[in-house]
């Protein structure tokens, strides 16, 4: 097998400190320990077994068990709470009460059957929950008598796919059984779940891939992540490599988002730009780019129904990947995308309510959008769009904030993501804390600070994000360090550390306009740093896109917000627009993520005039 060139936490080691990060972790995991109630998760499955239910069960799609047991086992693993053990295990033993009345419930199909598989590694692995592992074999040796293998295998999720959609995520979690007990079952039935229409072409740099499903497409990516790692074919990591460079680098939104209408590959090189525009306007009606066709190969328009980004299943299918590149190849550069998403996607997130409502869209048309529980979308039963697969990914996303921030080898300590954390580690057989501060939602500069007993030797590196340019400082003691720093590479600095020790880096941020793609240059998000913001009102702007920090000045008093000087509005010279953050937007507000904008009047005067 392929060894990790980086260790990852793996859920532990890492202690977050107060942010807003570690808020929303906590508020999603005291939700988590209250509603759903175990009860109302399990009443279909004990009605099916035929036992008695005082229940009224779950509304919506109902319960995504495996994945809520996956976030009980990691939050666990990184809090101790033993509530979370508790109520983990329960749900579990409950959920095989009912198979054992009725083994058809593991009739469930190739979506919901890799979600248990999941979840109950996760309940071994991080929760050390030893009585799973036959239930693991179990319900593999189901499914490798039931599943249909003869079925299409390019991904058009159609029903040819015979209800077993989303088929090439198996992979990950099967090699993953094999890693953990050695039965040749996991490792064949991966092998027969491989995608090589889709992975083949990436790695080949094939564009003509086609119109596909977006969040689970990119998940599929960690099945191949894990063929790698246990096949040692380098295939695998070129697929990955390509993978992340090809839809991270032409398929995302300013945020990290991906996938308008679900949809990833779109055939219309412009389909990103196009599919925020509103259907009113002039560009795309004169093209005719109003119909595009769909993950299930069949035509859509665009609705406003369907939102830009799947947000919390894509973030939880960005953050899998970064970190299995970061840990293959100790790429700085792959902390990026996860970056993009962490603070533009899940912490932009309202928080999941008791009646199971939870924001399934980020919306990012040029027209305006809402953050709304209302999904507007209803299925053919009547079920709303409640306790569904975005509520079984957030948590999980939540999860995944201590996991992110740090890595390790026999050297030292990576720090990937400036997150207020505790951080530990051995150096030298000394127990070593860093604690770092890192709160780029307030401040522009972090400290990490050594507690440590006695001297011990190591190296501490800190990834430099793509967006941090010149300006960049760092400082040991007070004094300026001479290391490179240099975006999207490791700031590292070696030696015998003392309790004490502090180094301090500085990232100066700069306002920067981001197209947002090829076809449409003139519509533009503008992103501080890490941080993309958003107007609180719809605007046509005029202003030099190369240099918005000319005209667009910090309001005082305000953490990262803007104004626009007069005179940059379209023809109002006396308005003034203002610029906050997306992830500060509340629930039922409107706000405009994408403007227009022309670098004159005079441009946008021919523009208007269709000369």
């Amino acid at each position: 097998m392929i060894p990790y060139k980086l260790q990852g936490a793996d859920y532990a080691h890492v202690t977050l400190l107060d942010s807003p990060f570690r808020r929303q972790r906590d508020e999603t995991m005291e939700l988590y320990l209250r509603v759903p109630s175990n009860e109302d998760i399990l009443h279909r499955y004990r009605i099916r077994a035929g036992i008695p239910s005082t229940a009224e069960g779950m509304t919506g799609w109902g319960p995504s068990i495996g994945q809520y047991l996956g976030a009980y086992a990691k939050w666990y693993r990184n809090t101790g709470d033993r509530r979370l053990r508790q109520k983990a295990a329960d749900l579990f033993r409950g959920w095989c009460e009912c198979v054992e009345k009725d083994e058809s419930l593991l009739d469930c199909g190739t979506y919901v059957w890799e979600k248990f598989l999941g979840g109950f590694l996760d309940l071994y692995e991080y929760m050390g929950l030893e009585e799973v592992r036959p239930w693991i074999l179990r319900i593999t040796e189901y499914a490798r008598k039931t599943f249909y293998t003869d079925i299409p295998r390019d991904g058009l999720q159609s029903d040819a796919m015979r209800g077993q959609i989303e088929w090439y995520t198996l992979p990950e979690n099967l090699y993953r059984a094999w890693q953990l007990f050695g039965d040749e079952i996991y490792l064949q039935m991966a092998g027969e779940w491989l995608y090589p229409y889709l992975w083949d072409k990436l790695a080949r740099g094939e564009k003509d891939i086609g119109p596909r499903h977006a969040y689970s497409h990119v998940n599929s990516l960690s099945s191949a992540a894990r063929a790698y790692i246990v096949t040692e074919d380098p295939h695998y990591l070129e697929v990955i490599r390509k993978g992340y460079e090809e839809i991270s680098g032409h398929h995302t939104y300013v945020t990290g988002g991906y996938g308008p209408g679900e949809t990833l590959f779109g055939e219309d090189p412009g389909y990103l730009g196009n599919a925020i525009l509103p259907t009113w306007d002039r560009e795309l009606t004169e093209t005719g780019k109003l119909v595009y066709k769909n993950f299930v190969g069949k035509p859509a328009t665009r609705s406003d129904a369907w939102g830009s980004c799947e947000v919390s299943c894509c973030s939880w299918a960005v953050f899998k990947l970064c970190n299995y590149l970061l840990k293959l190849t100790g790429d700085a550069r792959y902390g990026d995308w996860c970056e993009r998403l962490l603070y533009n996607g899940t912490l932009g997130q309202p928080p999941v309510t008791e009646k199971g409502q939870i924001l399934y869209y980020a919306s990012y048309f040029l027209d305006g959008a809402l953050k709304s529980y209302e999904d507007r979308r209803l299925q053919h039963l009547g079920q709303n769009f409640v306790w569904q697969c975005c509520t079984g990914t957030f948590p999980q996303d939540t999860s995944e904030y201590a996991n992110m921030i740090a890595y390790f080898d026999d050297d030292g300590v990576y720090i990937s993501q400036l997150i207020p954390a505790a951080v530990d580690f051995t150096a030298e057989g000394q127990q070593v804390t860093l604690f770092s501060d890192g709160d780029l939602l307030h401040r522009q500069e972090a400290r990490l600070r050594v507690r440590v007993k006695k001297p011990a030797a190591f190296a501490l590196r800190v990834r430099f994000p793509s967006w941090a340019g010149n300006g960049n400082q760092a400082f040991l003691n007070g004094k300026a360090l001479s290391c490179p720093l240099v975006p999207d590479t490791w700031m590292t600095v070696e030696r015998v550390w003392k309790d004490g020790d502090e180094v301090v880096i500085r990232l100066p941020f700069r306002l920067e306009f981001v197209p947002v793609d090829p076809q449409h240059p003139n519509v533009v998000a503008l992103k501080y740093g890490p941080i993309v913001l958003c107007c609180d009102e719809m605007t046509v702007l005029t202003g030099d896109v190369k240099h918005p920090e000319t005209w667009i000045i910090p309001v005082r008093g305000e953490d990262n917000t803007f104004r626009t000087l007069p005179g940059h509005s379209g023809f109002y010279k006396q308005i003034c627009r203002t610029f906050r953050p997306y992830y500060s937007v509340g629930l039922m507000s409107w706000y405009y993520m994408y403007n227009r904008i022309y670098p004159d009047m005079e441009t946008l005067d021919r523009e208007h005039q269709g000369t």
